[in-house]
């Protein structure tokens, strides 16, 4: 027989469990959040998007925010160019220098800065070589002096007392102006009495984009 604390204990149990079933029956879902799905490619892979690169440059401002810097072209490349350069006329031979040369060459001395192709260029070059044994009498260190050697920058010329900025010198583009050390040999006229290289960056080097000899009228 159950005592009278038997039957409260049972009641108390019974209306416990009637107060909490309506509370399960509102108590909140399992909670998902949306989010945009990810990009996915043929194979049902998500890809990562690709950030692209900005264009390499030789310089930059304070505020061009990223930007991709090259590596500079050393003086000592540039120099070592100039004198591949007196090193054909020497040995009489332009394939010394031809793969310096880009594929169409200006003309420094003319107004208009014609350009011509390289082959045409290293054709006149090879009739004058040959034409001339007085260029292999004359040693190369005797035909122009390193240390005289100027490097110009495009944003560097056209002010007093400098060289004037060819027309077709272009951002990047370096102007070399050459003093002739030895321009003649007796009667024999090898060189006017300075030249100068419009050089212009390809990769990690320059080429040869325009050639001029400064001759005194």
């Amino acid at each position: 027989m159950r005592t009278r604390s038997s039957r409260l204990s049972n009641l108390l149990l019974i209306t416990a469990v009637a107060a909490l079933a309506p509370m399960a029956a509102c108590g909140p879902g399992v909670v998902r959040t949306a989010s945009a799905p990810p990009t996915a490619g043929s194979d049902g892979i998500p890809v990562e998007p690709v950030s692209s690169l900005p264009k390499p440059s030789d310089r930059a401002a304070a505020g061009d925010g990223a930007v991709t810097l090259r590596a500079p072209v050393s003086t000592e490349q540039v120099m070592a160019l100039v004198r591949r350069l007196f090193e054909a006329f020497h040995a009489r031979e332009p394939a010394v220098i031809e793969p310096d040369l880009d594929d169409n060459i200006v003309d420094l001395r003319s107004d208009g800065e014609s350009a011509r192709a390289r082959w045409s260029v290293v054709n006149d070059w090879r009739m004058r070589m040959k034409g001339t044994q007085a260029f292999e009498q004359l040693e190369v260190e005797a035909m122009y002096r390193p240390q005289d050697v100027e490097i110009w920058a495009r944003d560097e010329l056209g002010l007093p007392g400098r060289p004037a900025r060819p027309v077709s010198m272009g951002e990047g583009d370096l102007l070399v102006r050459i003093p002739v050390a030895t321009p003649r040999v007796g009667a024999d006229v090898l060189f006017g009495d300075e030249i100068k290289l419009l050089l212009r960056r390809d990769g990690a080097r320059y080429r040869v984009r325009g050639y001029g000899e400064v001759v005194p009228k």
